[in-house]
This record gives structure tokens, sequence and C-alpha cells, in this order.
């Protein structure tokens, strides 16, 4: 009897269910995904369109690694690997892989990955770059010492979902009483506002050597906020200090699977501002698997079945994602519909993430996308004409 891929989820997402499942699908080997929310995925693949010969989905609390190692001991399974792509239970999925002998991450870097106080913390212990920092228990006093200006956000947020750049002490104490108003038991994070633009370090290991991928030089909106708007595969920034970025994550303590970092390129060089133990997600998987000549999805897959890391084929094309920003609240009343066009090296890809009808919240993160546009061309110019022509073409209205 084969002993199958188990995948941790928890929301079903486009990455799992379009991505991860069909990918280890033609691994062949049996497939179980377990997660606290059956009916999500099963919906999401029926209204995808794809059916996952041979998927079991099992629910259980995936939060909790002893019940999760309790339910495939319970299901007589012995995982041949243990896979999540959810920032969520990075953790969780290395402490189910270590239980089953299976290569997988270290659960402590998981952690402090995970928890950006920690991170910070282990930054610090480690004598690399890192801002000043200090984590503030809900209803807490504010620091006496606080560097303004500088950047509040939950201790273990996503997506730069209330992230918020306070430039004195009357904005610090503004953005805490309605945080803390909205979800009055978490924590919170203050760091010192790092001067620089913003760029990504995709990286694979094998728990031998670490292997950088690539990268995005990223667009934000001004401040207070932080949206990414734009990101531009092997951009200037991300080549320039790509090895003094990798060796930051090396020496952080990532070295298995696949890790999506995020730094400031300030004056005295490159800083470390977010690790997600995980795949990049907003779109940008998919166009790593159509760009990258092994593919994204069952390359990540082969590291968590024992195989080596392989010498990467760098692509020559050019990749640019861009993101529509919802402007204000409102309704949409009218919008692009989703589109897919290839041919010839060129590839446009515009996916509509909000419906017709559907009322628009702005949460000043990557939740106020109404679309994201993907391309990738032979250069610099052809990727620059596809753009123009494609982006002159979607129209939105928001009541």
């Amino acid at each position: 009897m084969q002993r199958p891929i188990v995948i941790l989820s928890h929301v079903a997402t486009h990455a799992v269910c379009e991505g991860f499942l069909p990918a280890a699908q033609r691994r062949g080997h049996p497939l179980l995904l377990i997660t606290d929310h059956a009916q999500g995925h099963w919906r999401h693949l029926a209204d995808a369109g794809i059916a996952v010969d041979g998927l079991e989905i099992l629910e259980c609390d995936v939060f909790n690694p002893l019940a999760v190692i309790e339910l495939l001991h319970a299901h007589g399974q012995r995982p041949r690997a243990v896979f999540s792509n959810s920032d969520h239970l990075q953790t969780s999925c290395a402490l189910v892989a270590e239980a089953f002998d299976c290569p997988g991450k270290d659960w402590r870097i998981c952690h402090a990955a995970k928890n950006k106080a920690e991170m910070r913390e282990r930054l610090q212990r480690l004598g690399l770059p890192g801002p000043w920092f200090r984590v503030l228990t809900p209803g807490a006093a504010l620091p006496a010492d606080v560097p303004f200006p500088v950047v509040a956000k939950p201790r273990e947020g996503v997506a730069s979902l209330d992230v918020q750049l306070c430039r004195n002490a009357a904005e610090l104490a503004d953005y805490c009483a309605a945080f803390w108003q909205r979800q009055p038991n978490r924590a919170l994070l203050l760091e010192a506002y790092l001067q620089g633009p913003l760029f990504t370090l995709e990286t694979l290991g094998d728990g031998q050597s670490l292997q950088p991928i690539g990268g995005f030089d990223v667009s934000l909106s001004p401040p207070p906020h932080f949206v990414e708007l734009e990101a531009r595969w092997n951009g200037p920034l991300s080549r320039a200090a790509r090895n003094a970025a990798l060796a930051q994550v090396a020496a952080f303590g990532v070295n298995f699977g696949v890790c999506h970092s995020e730094f400031i390129l300030t004056a005295d060089g490159p800083v470390l501002v977010e690790i997600n133990y995980r795949s990049i997600g907003d779109g940008r998987e998919f166009l790593l698997d159509r760009l990258l000549p092994q593919g994204w999805f069952e390359r990540i897959l082969a590291l968590h079945l024992g195989e080596p890391l392989d010498d990467t084929e760098n692509s020559s094309a050019e990749a640019l994602v861009h993101y529509l920003v919802a402007p204000h609240a409102g309704r949409l009343l009218a919008a692009s519909p989703s589109f897919r066009d290839e041919d010839d090296g060129h590839w446009t890809d515009y996916c509509a993430l909000r419906e017709v009808g559907e009322e628009i919240r702005l949460s000043h993160s990557n939740k106020d996308y109404l679309g994201v546009l993907r391309l990738i061309a032979p250069n610099a110019a052809a990727l620059q004409v596809r753009f123009d022509a494609a982006r002159s073409n979607l129209r939105w209205e928001l009541a």
C-alpha cells in the first residue's frame, strides 16, 4: 500500500486547490488533505472544475499537531510526505512531519518566522540587522523610548492587515485603541520605520543547501499603509542585494522547503523584515510555475518527498505583477472579467478578484485588490507594450 502525501490546510486557497493538489496528484501518490474546513475545500475544487483522483479529505483541528497525528494513526495512515502552504500551519506541519520521520522544516524556525516578535528577538540574538522593536500586550502603556515614526502591526498578522505607520504618540495611541477595540486579545508589534524600497527573496532548500530562485522588486502604496501595488521579477534591487539577503535568511535558520522573505534595502544594506516560511502568494506562485523551467508547485513538493535540490535553470524572460486596488469603499457596479492570452513567448493573465454587486470595505491591505494582472514577455520592451495595452482595457465602476 502506497503511503500518502498529506497536505494540511486551513481555509481553501487557489494555491492549494489549483496548484499543490494537482501537482501532488501528478506525483502518483495517494492524497490526503486534512483541514478544519472540509466543505470549503470540496466547494472550491468543484467551483474551479478540478477533479483530483483519489483525494480524501478529513477534518480535524489542524492547529493542534497532536490531533493530526492521532487522526492519521486512527485511519492507519503513515505519510510519505507532510506539507502545508498555510502561514498559520507551518509549525504544526513541521511537528507532524517529524513525528512520522518525513522530511520537513524545523518547527522552532517555523514558530520564530510566524511570530513577528520572536523573529525580531532571534535576529537580535544572532547579531543580524534589524530595527528597534517592542511588543505591546493588550491595554499596555506605550513605551517611553519609541523612536517615531514607527510601524505598528499585529504580532502574528498576515497580508499587511492592520499595518500602519504612526508618526507620533497621538497617532500610535489612536491606532492601539482602535485595534484593541476590534481585537482585544491580540498583541501588537512596534518597529522603527526603515527607509528604503522593498524587495523579496524566494528560496528553496533540501535541508543541506539553500538556493535563491529569484525575487521581486515591489512598489508600495504611500504610508501610513503598505499595500503592494506592483512586483517586477528579478528587478535591479533584488538582483543587486540577493547574496546579502540570502546570507541573512540562511543565518536565521531557513534551510528546507520553500520560503518567501521580504527585505528593505536601506542605506546600510538589506534588512530582513518578514519571513513567510511558505510559497509566495497573491497569484505570484502561478506566475513562477509558468515562468520557471522546472515549474514551482511540483518542485516544492519534491523536496518534501525527500528529493535533493536540483540546479536552477533561470529564465531570461521578464515578468510583472500589477494589482488593481479599490480606491475607496463602495459597491462594485461594473468590472472587467478575467481573461488570459498567450502567444509567441507572451503571456497575459488578468484575474478579477471581486464580483459585480459586491460591497467593498477597505482594509488597507491586499484584501482591497479588485484584480491582479500578470504578464510574461521575452524582454522589457515587449513587457511594457503588453502591460500598457492590457491595463488600458481594464475598467471598473465603484459606487
